[in-house]
């Protein structure tokens, strides 16, 4: 009987895995022609609705900062436009910039397991968990990664879902 419970299990996590591999970040319509929409929360020249956020490791970010540009990633561990973007920007010379303050937010997960993550891949850029989708919550009703590009003003710039290749392109300043 064991036996047959382990295998069930197997089958269960392969099912859900490839289920997910094939539906990028993001429940599939039901209309595998429909594009998915999301609601979003935030548009252009409204203020930044984070005021502060701790990392994983620690910090506290004051993301009210005046004088200072943010670039704001929602993301996911399990999700592979998440990973491909965040391996893009480890590597960019945005990390590079002195006056952009970067902080890549994990949704729906916990700490032990976006630290792990991040160790594993060497990333550098500040991170910090929304395990219950507060955050998130803020910005829009689904989609990641998304990039949320917000001016010295503290007010949005621009956000965009960045799925697909070339993600970081999609960085604007006006």
């Amino acid at each position: 009987m064991r036996k047959n419970s382990t295998k069930l299990l197997k089958q269960i996590f392969f099912s859900v895995t490839l289920a997910l591999t094939l539906s990028g970040c993001q429940v599939l319509p039901l209309n595998q022609n429909a594009a998915v929409v999301h609601d979003e929360y935030i548009n252009t020249g409204d203020i930044l609705p984070i005021d502060s956020i701790t990392t994983i490791d620690g910090q506290e970010l004051n993301l009210h900062q005046l004088g200072r540009r943010k670039l704001v990633i929602l993301f996911a561990t399990w999700c592979h436009d998440s990973n491909r973007l965040l391996k893009a920007l480890n590597s960019s010379a945005l990390l590079d910039s002195d006056d952009i303050d970067i902080i890549a937010i994990a949704r729906e997960e916990d700490l032990e397991t976006v630290t792990a993550w991040r160790d594993k891949r060497g990333i550098k850029v500040a991170i910090a968990v929304d395990e219950n989708r507060a955050i998130y919550k803020r910005f829009a009703s689904g989609g990641i990664p998304r990039l949320i590009m917000v001016g010295e003003n503290n007010k949005i710039i621009k956000m965009n879902l960045a799925e697909g290749e070339q993600q970081l392109d999609q960085i604007v300043w006006q």
